[in-house]
């Protein structure tokens, strides 16, 4: 470097200090020290210094320290020894109060000069004081790990649905579709009760489960909390539950609350949360059972821990029905509910087998509750989609241009003005549901006129006493007025009645029949109106008021 020119040796020097710098801070380096030269001729004295390997600003200006060592000694002791209560050296300091200011002015009283207070600052930074000037006054315990409170067997009762991610299976449209499986769980005893596979998490697909649910489980008599998530279906369960506790709820003995989980809140339901792990390893189990129902596999994706990763997914020629009835299903359910499991309760692992302990705690009950296929069936009505509608002084709701008369529950509505309702469609009939996100069934409709029935619907909901009536009528070629007959139901028809007078008098319409001379239609209108009139005769004849019934008959 000594046989370089003035020139080349300040550019090679200027180089060395300022190729780690970036940005703004290199070009005002380079502008100030280029300045410089130009104004004297000679070259800096920190770029000198970049040759004996010192690069600090402070040092190459040749300017002493803001902080002396002295002081730097006695404000680093001053720290430490103020956040410590034990020490004698100086006095206990709160944390609130352990701020660099409070400490420049002590120095500056105890050493008798002026101190920097922002190079106190850098300092406190350079030498790490942050932990003695945020060290707690009262160290407290060390607090245990976070962990799940155990809940008593059969407190707390979850449900959620979990999709499938490697597989697919035809649909009803025979389109590929990803199925998802619901379960209901037993935080207590982690005892998986029904598991089944459906496509959605629909109102109609939980309450089936829900149904079954209450077929295949005793219920102590206790208070049971029912916890579902948020899912759109599982919110119509709040009726279904409402209604289960207005009929079999006791004082001091069954009752079933609805604890749904907070939105967005899987801790909610961490227990059931984390079986879903095993599920997709029960995936492969269906694939491999239906390994010659292979049709090909496509590429998909999945978010794990919020990274998108790419699977294959496989696609099955197989239909749900399938699925649900055959055996894999009930397979998985009882191999969770029999082997046994490591569980974690207050921090703590834990082994034990989900059968074991539910049938453990369902020895020592006294009297379980059971419910029949008659109690349930029900509840079934709770799982179509519900609307707004109104029902008029006449007992009558008009909906999508067609008239319903109530059939069922009439009693219940007023005469006076009309009933702001919710109403469920099924086929040619209406089921009235009360307002309110836990409102019950109140009664059904019937449509004035038939129709066409949609072929959506399943024949889940068992037909009722009118449609009983209706149908002996139909199959005999009568032409059922509903209007009319819904009138007569009011007044006290019953189907035993309606069996009773069709049978004493089918000769003679059969008779009435023969002689008439008129299309089919007016021949069916006919016999309705003469069986109609043979109705009111006999429960004219054998008629009796209610509240006479309470006096003495003479």
């Amino acid at each position: 470097m000594d046989n370089l020119s003035i020139d080349d040796r300040f550019h090679l020097l200027l180089h060395r200090k300022i190729m780690n710098k970036t940005g703004s801070a290199k070009r005002r380096s380079k502008k100030y020290y280029k300045d410089q030269y130009k104004k004297t001729g000679i070259i800096p004295a920190p770029l000198l210094l970049v040759e004996k390997g010192i690069m600090e600003g402070r040092k190459c200006s040749g300017r002493p320290r803001s902080i002396d060592e002295q002081t730097r000694k006695r404000f680093i002791e001053m720290v430490k020894t103020s956040s410590d209560p034990s020490s004698q050296e100086f006095i206990f300091i709160t944390r609130k109060a352990r701020t660099i200011k409070n400490y420049h002015y002590w120095l500056e009283k105890e050493l008798g000069k002026s101190i920097s207070l922002p190079a106190l600052r850098r300092c406190a930074k350079r030498e790490n004081l942050k932990f003695y000037l945020e060290k707690e006054d009262y160290q407290d315990e060390p607090r245990p790990p976070k962990a799940f409170n155990p809940e008593p067997v059969f407190c707390l009762i979850q449900m959620d649905g979990c999709r499938f991610r490697y597989l697919k299976i035809r649909n009803e449209n025979n389109n590929w579709q990803t199925p998802q499986v619901i379960e209901i769980f037993d935080t207590g005893s982690r005892h998986m009760f029904v598991l089944d596979a459906y496509f959605t998490e629909s109102s109609l697909n939980s309450v089936d489960l829900f149904t079954q649910f209450l077929l295949s489980t005793p219920f102590p008599q206790q208070k049971v909390r029912f916890r579902p998530d948020q899912a759109k279906g599982f919110l119509n369960l709040k009726r279904a539950v409402n209604a289960l506790n207005l009929k079999h709820s006791t004082p001091g003995g069954f009752y079933m609350a609805s604890d749904f989980a907070r939105p967005h809140a899987p801790k909610d339901k961490a227990h059931l949360e984390s079986s879903h792990r095993s599920l997709h390893n029960f995936e492969i189990k269906i694939i491999k059972a239906f390994e010659d129902r292979i049709c090909d596999t496509v590429a998909g994706t999945i978010f794990n821990r919020g990274k998108k990763e790419k699977i294959t997914v496989t696609l099955l020629d197989i239909t749900l029905k399938e699925l649900k009835e055959g055996p894999l299903i009930e397979e998985y359910r009882n191999e969770h509910n029999n082997n046994k499991h490591y569980f974690s309760e207050k921090a703590e692992i834990r082994e034990w087998i989900p059968a074991q302990k539910l049938d453990a705690f369902l020895v020592i009950q006294a009297d379980p509750l059971t419910f029949t296929p008659d109690q349930v069936q029900e509840y079934v009505k709770y799982g179509f989609r519900k609307i707004k509608a109104t029902v008029s002084k006449k007992r009558t709701i008009r909906h999508k241009n067609r008239d319903y008369h109530v059939t069922c529950g009439a009693e219940i509505f007023s005469r006076h003005k009309s009933t702001p309702v919710q109403i469920s469609i099924y086929r040619d009939k209406l089921f009235i549901f009360e307002q309110g996100e836990d409102g019950i069934l109140l009664g059904e409709a019937l449509a004035r006129q038939p129709f066409e029935k949609p072929a959506e619907f399943s024949e889940k909901v068992q037909p009722d006493e009118l449609d009983r009536i209706i149908t002996l009528l139909e199959e005999h070629n009568i032409a059922v007025c509903r209007s009319t007959l819904i009138e007569v139901y009011h007044k006290g028809l019953t189907l035993a009645r309606a069996k009773q007078v069709f049978h004493h008098n089918q000769s003679r319409y059969a008779v009435y029949t023969k002689r008439m001379r008129q299309p089919e239609t007016e021949k069916g209108t006919a016999l309705f109106r003469a069986f109609i009139l043979d109705c009111e005769r006999s429960m004219g004849s054998n008629h009796i008021v209610t509240y006479a019934t309470n006096g003495d008959l003479t």
